[in-house]
């Protein structure tokens, strides 16, 4: 059967995979970003226990950061016209407290930390409008080199857990195969995506 075929017979499934390779798409997994040599990739807005967000609720955003090439840049600015107020977040210490930061580094293409890096997020604060799931709130992101770049964040239903200890994350990123990019789930905030 030809491609032609295969895709009248498989509509819905060649809709999805043309879709896939357009670029930034909110899915499952959330939404990407990409500034100059910086990625955000699996932004999302969680939503523990599938429940719907209303207007003056705050919600906690996750994403995953990487830079391509050993890039050194630094996360100065995160804010959002859904939200009152924005805040960074970042574990600096590995204590499994993340508390407020004014930026997050990258240096050479990952953030730093003890045993792959330590957690970071960003909380919306006082959300103007209700979120319901397949909508989206966007977040700017401001990098001090690279610049700014706008990501649509979707809702996810996810339970907000506890993770373990920055000590039991990946030691080193590793490379995706096909490019240069640093793997953005070493450096995570979040790893596992959820």
């Amino acid at each position: 059967m030809t491609r032609i075929g295969t895709c009248a017979v498989g509509i819905g499934l060649c809709l999805v995979v043309v879709a896939r390779g357009l670029g930034p798409l909110s899915g499952p997994a959330g939404a990407e970003g990409r500034v100059g040599d910086i990625a955000l990739r699996a932004v999302h807005v969680v939503a523990e226990d599938a429940a719907p967000v209303r207007p003056g609720d705050d919600v906690v955003v996750r994403f995953l950061l990487s830079g391509r090439h050993g890039v050194d840049d630094e996360l100065v600015v995160v804010d959002s016209d859904g939200a009152d107020r924005v805040e960074l977040r970042w574990d600096r210490e590995c204590d499994g407290v993340a508390e407020p930061a004014t930026a997050l580094p990258l240096e050479h293409g990952a953030v730093p930390g003890a045993g792959g890096g330590p957690r970071y997020h960003v909380v919306l604060r006082s959300l103007r409008d209700g979120i319901a799931f397949g909508d989206t709130v966007t977040v700017r992101f401001g990098f001090a080199g690279a610049g700014d770049v706008a990501v649509p964040v979707p809702l996810v239903a996810s339970r907000i857990e506890e993770r373990g200890h920055c000590s039991d994350l990946p030691a080193t990123p590793s490379s995706r195969p096909g490019g240069d990019d640093a793997s953005a789930d070493a450096v995570s905030g979040n790893p596992g995506g959820g």
